[in-house]
């Protein structure tokens, strides 16, 4: 049909439903009858129903993105068309090296030791209230190579009390791009059966390493909707749960749990705030309002200790220790004293004129109280102290291996 004819036709057809609407005597039926008194029929295309027909069936071919269907598509057929889906955008060749470039610059700052040993420990001279006081938890995030999860693949371990207290937690972490949020996304992985694993860090730490059916996918379970969203914040990264998604069952009385977490990393601090909330709305725990949970990157140092025995003395050396609370001991057979333990903190005072300081403690006979201690710079490589003839020394060293 030719254009000039389709435009007097629309103006038509306009005209016919403008009427339609405007004027409460002009109904339907009377718009669409056919003339009673015409010596020719016009043709089906010219008479106001087809006109009408013709236009309806041009407007839902344009609205579905189709060619002209007036010629084929029945005057009845006016229902809506399918859905079209909607294709994920890609990301631009520049934006996606960009968030390539954050997943390695994030692994290498979730990678390595973290405590809480500072919040925990001042919490209690700081007159915190029972209920707002954290447990000292200390995390391991250790790479590995798990060519089933993914290029960037960390096992993950949580204690608590310390570096020696009871596994808690256990993961298998893998950080990718996410070309829809245009982000990080971190998935985990719980093992089913976690206990082979624990303290696994010291064989990835080791000549050996993991065992390659100690990271066979079939072994875990992901944790489905759990997944944490990061984007870089200044030098660091911040991250959460997406809202709603992470549901999370107790253990004690099997209650479903709604779970969201926040996160805040930079290079020395990792902040995490979580709160829980079961299916009647009661807060089980965290919050928003409550201080978050303050890790900080622990410094590795292989330490000697040297005690009296008799006109001698006696040493043990390659004592591994943290600088964030970390402690190790030391037996003396015929020394004096027999036995000693060395804790190492990287002190920031809560309150005070006191400067930050790298303190080595000296403690003996299960006494937590110090015998002696010596401190120096926070950035201090090596620490010594003397103390009655009982000598400890520590010196930074990174490639110690964890006891």
């Amino acid at each position: 049909m030719p254009i000039s004819t389709r435009h007097y036709q629309n103006n038509a057809a306009v005209l016919v439903a403008c009427l339609a609407v405007l004027s409460p005597n002009f109904g339907w039926a009377q718009a669409l009858s056919k003339p009673t008194n015409t010596a020719q029929s016009l043709p089906a295309e010219l008479t106001p129903e087809g006109i009408l027909t013709d236009m309806v069936n041009q407007l839902i071919a344009e609205q579905a993105g189709l060619p002209d269907l007036s010629a084929t598509l029945p005057a009845k057929s006016v229902s809506s068309p399918p859905p079209v889906p909607v294709p994920v955008k890609l990301l631009a060749p520049a934006m996606k090296e960009v968030l390539e470039k954050d997943v390695l610059d994030l692994a290498d700052l979730l990678a390595g030791r973290w405590d809480n040993e500072l919040q925990s420990f001042f919490e209690p001279e700081l007159n915190v209230p029972l209920p707002l006081r954290h447990e000292r938890l200390h995390a391991v995030v250790k790479p590995v190579v798990a060519p089933e999860f993914g290029p960037v693949s960390f096992y993950v371990e949580y204690r608590k009390g310390g570096e020696a207290g009871p596994v808690v937690r256990q993961r298998i972490w893998t950080l990718s791009v996410d070309q829809e949020l245009g982000a990080v996304r971190l998935a985990g992985f719980a093992p089913k059966d976690g206990k082979p694993l624990e303290g696994a860090w010291r064989q990835i730490e080791g000549a050996e390493g993991l065992k390659p059916d100690q990271v066979k996918k079939e072994a875990f379970t992901e944790v489905a909707g759990c997944d944490i969203i990061w984007r870089r914040r200044g030098e660091g990264f911040s991250g959460a749960t997406r809202p709603a998604t992470c549901k999370l069952v107790t253990n004690a009385d099997k209650r479903v749990l709604s779970v969201s977490e926040q996160h805040d990393l930079s290079a020395n601090v990792w902040e995490v705030r979580d709160v829980g909330v079961d299916e009647r709305g009661v807060r089980v725990f965290g919050g928003s309002d409550l201080p978050p949970t303050r890790l900080k990157r622990a410094r590795t140092f292989s330490c000697w200790a040297s005690v009296a025995k008799g006109a001698e003395r006696a040493i043990v050396t390659d004592l591994v220790v943290h600088d964030q609370g970390g402690m190790a001991s030391a037996e003396f057979a015929g020394g004096s004293p027999a036995k000693l333990r060395l804790r190492l903190r990287n002190v920031e005072w809560p309150i005070g004129q006191n400067r930050p300081s790298l303190t080595l403690y000296l403690l003996v006979d299960g006494d937590d109280r110090a015998e002696g201690y010596a401190w120096g710079e926070p950035t201090a490589n090596r620490l010594a102290l003397d103390v009655g003839g009982t000598q400890l020394s520590c010196t930074r060293d990174p490639r110690a291996l964890w006891r």
